[in-house]
């Protein structure tokens, strides 16, 4: 009886040394990024960021998507006035050397089941070597929430659009609003067939007809006319353009433009003091006086004209004298 026991217990030690064993190779595994940094140098960074979106200890971070440090700490700080969350990174010396002033964090989603990371995207080798004394700020990256989350309402507008439509050819169908009575009143497609009759029937008329447009059409002669009247057009404005007659020397020679401006303003001044009363012409046109003085003498020479047809004798005398 005694020796059975004895079995028992050495069973249960053995099972306790095998359970011991699992959770600290279960430790190693899931602490991987910490054990395989302890016999190699590191250099501590840290990220600055809004929202870590959930980002833990432990985490991985990696360079250009290779696993180079995990993350020792994350906790909230302030940081020119604003609150931040700090992260706080360990890093491979060997991976350090690869990054820049420039250098950038985001934190992204690994697959479905949303585990986090931080990615460092180094910048460009011109902005010089990164100190680590001084904090990498943190970009913000599309989650795999915000994504989902956008994915909702892309569905929820694509079912509010499928049911307006639905109701928009229910209308239509029912006759309803304006499209409905475009495909139910059969007035539109009666009108439309009417129009298309009536284009048919001028087409025909200007092709066969002896009307205006289709001699314009069909005659040679317009088409030579034309031409004749564009190489005139043609002739008349490369004489201008090279300074022959009138419009050559308004459009090339400065003194017959000059002169022919002066002659404008000339115009122009006279046009204005005869619009504003003034000289002979303006008195003529706008005072009344003048006008009616001179309707006066007009009347009295139309009197001394027919004065002078009904009597002649009293204004013409005619003596006839004999040799």
């Amino acid at each position: 009886m005694k020796r059975s026991t004895n079995l028992t217990l050495s069973e249960f030690r053995v099972g306790l040394i095998v359970a011991v064993s699992f959770l600290v190779g279960a430790t190693v595994i899931i602490a991987y990024g910490k054990i395989s940094g302890i016999f190699s140098r590191q250099v501590e960074l840290t990220a600055l960021f809004r929202n870590v979106q959930g980002l833990t200890q432990g985490a991985p971070v990696r360079l250009m998507g290779i696993d180079s440090g995990y993350v020792s700490g994350v906790a909230f700080v302030h940081f020119q006035g604003k609150r931040y969350v700090r992260v706080s990174m360990h890093l491979a010396r060997n991976r350090f050397a690869d990054l820049t002033a420039g250098t950038t964090a985001e934190i992204h989603t690994q697959g479905l089941m949303g585990i986090k990371y931080v990615e460092l995207t180094s910048g460009k080798s011109s902005d010089g070597p990164l100190n680590p004394s001084l904090p990498i700020l943190g970009r913000e990256s599309n989650s795999l929430g915000a994504v989902m989350k956008s994915g909702k309402d892309v569905v929820k507008n694509m079912k509010d659009l499928s049911r307006s439509l639905s109701s928009l050819v229910a209308e239509a169908q029912n006759g309803e609003g304006t499209v409905g009575h475009l495909m139910k009143d059969p007035t539109l497609y009666n009108n439309v067939n009417q129009a298309a009759k009536n284009l048919s029937s001028l087409a025909d008329r200007i092709d066969q007809g002896p009307g205006t447009v289709s001699k314009l059409l069909s005659s040679d002669e317009l088409y030579r006319r034309l031409d004749r009247s564009l190489a005139n057009l043609n002739l008349l404005l490369e004489s201008a353009r090279s300074g022959q007659g009138l419009a050559g020397s308004l459009f090339n020679d400065k003194k017959t433009a000059e002169s022919f401006r002066d002659s404008l303003a000339r115009l122009d001044a006279i046009l204005r003091q005869i619009q504003s009363g003034q000289g002979a012409a303006g008195r003529l046109l706008y005072d009344p006086a003048t006008a009616r003085h001179i309707d006066g003498i007009l009347d009295r020479v139309d009197s001394l004209l027919g004065d002078m047809k009904k009597n002649p004798k009293k204004y013409f005398t005619v003596e006839v004298h004999v040799f």
